[in-house]
């Protein structure tokens, strides 16, 4: 079963499946937090692309001021933390 997720029109409408496996990780998560699927779901692309952003993007991020811009001091936080575990 995959489950379809709907992005919040920004710049495109853009969706992607979860497939079985994370599903059910996913699943046993839920069942055994005290956490909402919106609040996870958005933790983790979060923490995903602050893992991936390269520290030319972090550092373009903090001057961006455009439509897309962020406070980047979260991310940034997260950067300077896996550059010190030696991760970037």
């Amino acid at each position: 079963m995959m489950r379809k997720i709907k992005r919040r029109k920004i710049m495109a409408k853009r969706s992607f499946s979860i497939n079985d496996e994370t599903d059910r990780l996913l699943n046993y998560y839920l069942n055994h937090s005290d956490k909402e699927w919106d609040l996870v779901i958005n933790e983790a692309i979060k923490s995903y692309v602050c893992d991936h952003l390269t520290q030319k993007q972090v550092h373009e991020a903090v001057k961006h001021t455009g439509k897309d811009a962020f406070p980047a001091n979260e991310v940034l936080r997260t950067f300077n933390s896996s550059c010190i575990n030696g991760e970037s």
